[in-house]
């Protein structure tokens, strides 16, 4: 029998699924994409599948892929974008269906290096107050019961303690290796990989899965490919092909260094390598030692910490950007040579990759002598540490250098001035040939799972950002599976025309709902300045305890989603991330408001040189570049809104154009009910009353 048949009897109502699956529930168009599935990682090829939320996309793709594992010699690789649907497939999903196929199957889960706790950091990090020194503590016991050392499974009961401590307890994903390190039994992360290269089904994630093109040995060989989350896909391979430099990482590999003076609470401690230098090296080379470091070697490589700091100064200085910065947002400003950011002298700039190339080899040279045979642990915990921050100044030196050279064809260059100080910041125009050399070239059938890859019906625009097509030698296949909920009964979709700013309209009209209907809310901005201003205005409109949240104002995301989930009534202001990704499924989420629709900046660089590339094809960058992009965007912002069968909801657009711009129709084709268009913002809050079985304010019945 086919695999594609083998998948059908056993989702087929009162089949072996059925019999034993607590969560079962007969979907036909779930069985139909898992046979689609099916039938591609048999026989090989790409698929590109759109599902939608509520159709059962993980256990289409699972079923398939844990069969084929299991008959046949051949590794699945399942990568998810976020960490948190990895854990769900692991630790949820996979063991119940292994349980209903009484299939024993080994399958681990893999991820990236910074996820997993560092035992030697972790023994000799000290905590910065005792907020933080109680949280070690309380890592450090953790860490000696866990087998596998995942930060994400640490309950903090401090979180933002414990973000703050993370990064510095975490593998170094830039410098760690097996070649550095001196504890390979006791490193989490290599525990992992080698129970992965024993596994045949990995659950990872895209990082993971583009940095492993890269650098062998991330992950193991494997022949079948599912991807999830699969319109991050491009997003992800662009963050790990971008290449950024900052004063801030210049000097985060200086202070790792120091400057060779004792610090006041220990030898590990702010003093750095070169203060330990002089307090190991030195009493070797007096006792005959020839492992033992000069220490005219050491204060030398201490002066060098103050040298190469005043010359990054005066480098940064030189390319901060010449036009008009924005209050909020700073300055960004492209590039296209080494001479229009540093103009015809560059001495500057090589006296800190002088200097980058000083410390690599200094360091790395230090590091081979006190890890030679017969080195103490001591000497080789030395020596390990040496080399990560050799690699560290390596890295460092050629990031820079390809940035201020700027010659590398089919990149964009620019440079950015704000809260976070000035970066340079160079990344490919396309992911295309990246995505396939990364990514598909590496399996015999891959699998691009999500609820959004078509924008108008049209898979073009993802498959082409990815590199698929015939003319790139690599064909694929689609099929899309509408969602299986009746939305026409579960939503209400207004187009509001305030005819405000956006940030006073929007403001007002949430107030509106929020005494209206009392529901959660999630409103959705395209710029921090205008959800700044809006947060201004709630917090004036709003009655006195009503949870008002806004993104990176009032913290991350992630820890505003979960304060959100336990709120009734409160109001959540996001950007970007939270656009998509998000899970408040019920009462949790009943209003999602769209404050405009979701273009890019047109002076981003990126646009901008995709544009330049498109009319080099004699093709109109905005309809074959902007509106799509948007239309896809569009689509994972209101996909917040219905998430199980019994969910309902009302989505607010406020932006006119949706009604009366000639691109409008791809917009109104995302929506899931036809909308209606209404001018006043207590007409909008009386009908999502209305809609939820509200009681409507006395004032508002006259």
């Amino acid at each position: 029998m086919s695999l594609a048949g083998q998948v059908h009897e056993l989702l087929a109502p009162g089949g072996p699924i059925a019999a034993r699956w607590r969560r079962y529930e007969e979907r036909p168009s779930q069985r139909e994409l898992a046979g689609e599935i099916a039938e591609v990682l048999e026989h090989g090829g790409v698929l590109l599948a759109e599902a939608a939320t509520g159709l059962g996309k993980s256990l289409a793709y699972l079923l398939p892929s844990v069969l084929l594992a299991a008959r046949e010699d051949r590794r699945v690789v399942v990568a998810t974008c976020t960490r948190s649907l990895q854990d769900q497939l692991y630790e949820r999903d996979l063991p119940a269906l292994l349980g209903a196929l009484r299939l024993d199957l080994r399958y681990v889960r893999l991820k990236g290096k910074q996820n997993y706790v560092c035992p030697r950091l972790l023994e000799v990090v000290e905590g910065r107050g005792p907020e933080e020194s109680r949280m070690l503590d309380q890592l450090r016991s953790w860490a000696a019961r866990d087998p596998e050392g995942d930060l994400d499974r640490f309950a903090a009961d401090d979180a933002e303690a414990f973000r703050r401590l993370r990064a510095r307890v975490c593998a170094d994903p830039m410098a760690c290796s097996a070649q550095t390190c001196r504890r390979g039994r006791e490193c989490f992360w290599m525990r992992a990989r080698r129970q992965a290269g024993q596994a045949p089904l990995v659950v990872a994630n895209h990082a993971l899965l583009a940095l492993s093109g890269e650098r062998e040995g991330l992950l193991p060989d494997f022949d079948l490919l599912v991807v999830d989350e699969a319109h991050r896909l491009e997003g992800v391979l662009l963050a790990q092909l971008e290449r950024s430099v900052s004063r801030h990482r210049i000097e985060e590999a200086l202070r790792l260094v120091g400057s060779g003076r004792a610090a006041p609470s220990g030898p590990r401690a702010a003093g750095g390598l070169a203060a330990r230098l002089e307090g190991y090296g030195l009493p070797l080379l007096e006792a005959g030692d020839p492992r033992g470091i000069g220490v005219e070697e050491i204060r030398s490589l201490a002066r060098r910490v103050s040298e190469c700091r005043e010359d990054a100064e005066a480098l940064f200085r030189r390319l901060e950007p010449r036009g008009p910065r924005h209050a909020l947002y700073g300055a960004r400003e492209r590039y296209r040579t080494a001479g229009e950011l540093l103009g015809s002298d560059l001495g500057v700039l090589e006296a800190v990759l002088s200097h980058c190339s000083h410390f690599a080899r200094t360091l790395g040279r230090f590091a081979q002598r006190l890890g030679a045979p017969g080195a103490s642990a001591a000497a080789s915990e030395l020596g390990a540490e040496l080399e990560q921050v050799s690699a560290r100044f390596a890295s460092l030196g050629q990031d820079l250098e390809h940035l201020a050279e700027a010659r590398e064809p089919g990149w964009v260059y620019w440079r950015t001035a704000g809260g976070r100080g000035l970066e340079l910041h160079g990344a490919p125009v396309t992911v295309g040939p990246h995505a396939r050399r990364l990514v598909l070239s590496r399996a015999h059938a891959a699998i691009l799972a999500s609820a959004t890859l078509a924008s108008g019906g049209d898979f073009a625009f993802v498959a082409e950002r990815l590199g698929l097509g015939e003319e790139w030698g690599v064909p694929y296949l689609v099929v899309s599976h509408p969602s299986p909920f009746p939305l026409a009964q579960q939503m209400r979709v207004v187009v509001f025309d305030g005819g405000a700013e956006e940030a006073a309209s929007v403001a007002e009209l949430v107030a509106e709902l929020a005494r209206a209907t009392g529901r959660n809310q999630l409103v959705l901005f395209t710029a921090h300045e205008r959800l700044r201003r809006a947060r201004e205005m709630l917090r004036e409109l709003l009655p006195p305890g009503r949870l008002l949240l806004a993104q990176e104002w009032d913290g991350p995301a992630g820890i505003l989603s979960e304060r959100f989930r336990l709120e009734r009534g409160a109001i959540l202001l996001g950007v970007q991330s939270l656009w998509e990704g998000v899970d408040f499924p019920g009462e949790t989420l009943e209003i999602v408001v769209v404050a405009k629709l979701p273009f890019s900046v047109p002076d981003d660089p990126m646009v901008e040189a995709r544009g330049e590339r498109l009319r080099e094809r004699g093709l109109d960058p905005f309809h074959h570049d902007v509106v799509p992009e948007a239309v896809l965007r569009f689509r994972q912002g209101i996909g917040r809104l219905i998430r199980r069968a019994d969910d309902r909801g009302v989505l607010v657009v406020c932006d006119p154009r949706l009604q009366s711009a000639s691109y409008r129709k791809p917009f109104l084709e995302a929506l899931p009910v036809a909308p209606v268009v209404m001018r006043d913002k207590r007409a909008v809050a009386l009908e999502a009353a209305r809609f939820f079985g509200d009681a409507v304010p006395v004032e508002d019945k006259a």
